[in-house]
């Protein structure tokens, strides 16, 4: 199956999931359910709740989107979190972004506090959502693990520490840390939660999750190089906005070069790591797509 193709039928379904568990806008208080709805609606690829279809998928080495009914809710948790990350990255204390897919921000439609709650809502959901995995061992694990994925030793430590190092030339060790707790954690969740739900062997895990980890890293300083030299098509927000807040990035690290050549090295290697796991053309298909996200 081609990636894109995937990908399509993959979002679709996490798509369906989300309008099941979300309430309607017209609920009391009507505010707040209609920016929960902008956040999760207004866009976006699915990219972590599509990682977690494809390696649950090779993992039992069968592409069959019918499959999926049992881990649906795992997906939805992941994208639920997801897009309470980004409403509160893009708040004015935060990266003060006015565009987030190439739409009003969340705090710019609705207001700040209304974004705020959006936010928490949202984060709160995906664990109730995680309660409807039939399993109830697993139900406790996906909570488990979700949750360390967010915690401060995951997304919520990553994003301390970059805004504790705004306006600091942060050494490449602390950007590295950044990027693999800010947006590797939640990636790498996402293949430890395909990985309980397959019951797959430890080293396969370990190799899984280590090509989440990469994937995430490859794509941050992807976005890094692009917020120099990228469009708002592109990125789907304001490019320069890392230079104008004065966030520490790979390309102002390493120069757009060096940034480039780190980025190709982390997915070569990351190419080797999961050649031996069977039934992997999807995962491999996509790290194609990450690298030809890499300006010329």
């Amino acid at each position: 199956m081609k990636l894109e193709d995937y990908f399509d039928s993959r979002k679709k379904y996490v798509e369906r999931g989300l309008k099941k568990y979300l309430e309607p806008i017209n609920m009391y208080p009507e505010v707040l359910y209609e920016a929960m709805h902008h956040a999760v609606f207004s866009g976006g690829k699915r990219l972590r709740p599509i990682l977690f279809f494809a390696a649950y998928e090779t993992l039992n080495q069968n592409l069959n989107v019918r499959s999926l009914r049992k881990v649906q809710p795992v997906a939805c948790a992941l994208e639920l979190v997801h897009a309470a990350s980004l409403i509160h990255d893009d708040l004015p204390s935060m990266d003060n972004s006015d565009i987030r897919r190439n739409n009003p921000s969340c705090h710019k439609k609705f207001g700040v506090p209304a974004a705020i709650l959006a936010g928490d809502a949202l984060l709160t959901m995906a664990f109730e959502v995680l309660t409807n995995v039939k399993d109830a061992k697993k139900s406790v694990r996906c909570v488990e693990l979700l949750s360390r994925a967010v915690s401060t030793r995951g997304m919520i430590g990553g994003q301390t520490v970059d805004v504790m190092t705004t306006g600091i030339k942060a050494r490449l060790n602390v950007l590295k840390y950044i990027h693999q707790k800010k947006t590797g954690a939640l990636l790498q969740a996402s293949m430890s939660l395909a990985c309980e739900m397959a019951d797959a062997a430890d080293n396969t895990r370990a190799s899984l999750e280590m090509y989440a980890m990469n994937v995430g890293l490859a794509y941050q300083i992807i976005d890094d190089i692009l917020d120099e030299i990228g469009t708002t098509d592109v990125l789907g927000r304001e490019p320069g906005e890392d230079a104008r807040n004065d966030k520490a990035t790979y390309a102002a690290v390493l120069g757009l070069e060096g940034a480039k050549k780190t980025a190709e090295k982390i997915i070569d290697d990351t190419y080797k790591m999961i050649k031996p796991i069977p039934s992997n053309e999807i995962l491999v298909s996509y790290l194609s797509y990450v690298k030809d996200r890499v300006p010329i």
